[in-house]
C-alpha cells in the first residue's frame, strides 16, 4: 500500500506574549520552561487528521507565563479508510503508530519554527523549543483519537 500524506493547513489559533516588568538574569540557563500539550483530531468526512499543540513558555526566575501559542497542523492522508480504522469497542480511531510519529514530529518542527520567529527581539529569543520524543507524546495521549 502506498501512503500519501500532506499538510493541508497550519492554523495559529492563539499567540499571546506578555510584557513582564522584571529584570532577567540573561546568564541563567535555561531561562524558560516550555509546557506542551498535544491533542489529535480525526476528520473522517474530510479524510484528515490534525495535531494540535498548545505551548506555554514560563520564565523560570519568576514562574510567570511569557508567551502562549496554539497551533493546529492538519494533514490529509490517503488512502484514509485503509489506514485509519474506527475503534470497534469505543469511540475514536485506531491509527498506526508510524503515522502518529510522523504527525507529531512534523508538528513539533512546525511549532519550533513559529516560536523562533515570534520570539525574535524578545528576552527569550535564544531559547529554542526543545526536542521532544514523539513516542512519549503518543503514550501520554489519553483521549481516543
Amino acid at each position: 500500500m502506498t501512503l500519501n500524506m500532506r499538510f493541508t493547513d497550519i492554523k495559529v489559533s492563539k499567540y499571546s506574549q506578555y510584557d513582564l516588568q522584571i529584570d532577567f538574569d540573561n546568564e541563567k540557563k535555561p531561562l524558560v520552561q516550555f509546557q506542551s500539550k498535544f491533542q489529535f483530531q480525526v476528520y473522517e468526512d474530510k479524510e484528515k487528521i490534525s495535531c494540535l499543540i498548545d505551548v506555554k513558555i514560563l520564565i523560570l526566575e519568576t514562574e510567570e507565563v511569557f508567551a502562549e501559542l496554539k497551533v493546529e497542523n492538519i494533514f490529509e492522508i490517503k488512502p484514509f479508510n485503509e489506514i485509519i480504522k474506527p475503534n470497534s469497542d469505543k469511540d475514536g480511531f485506531n491509527i498506526p503508530n508510524a503515522i502518529l510519529i510522523n504527525l507529531v514530529t512534523i508538528s513539533i518542527s512546525t511549532v519550533r519554527g513559529i516560536l523562533f520567529e515570534k520570539l525574535k527581539g524578545t528576552i527569550v529569543q535564544n531559547e529554542i523549543y526543545p526536542l521532544i520524543d514523539p513516542l512519549n507524546v503518543i503514550k501520554n495521549e489519553e483521549a481516543p483519537l
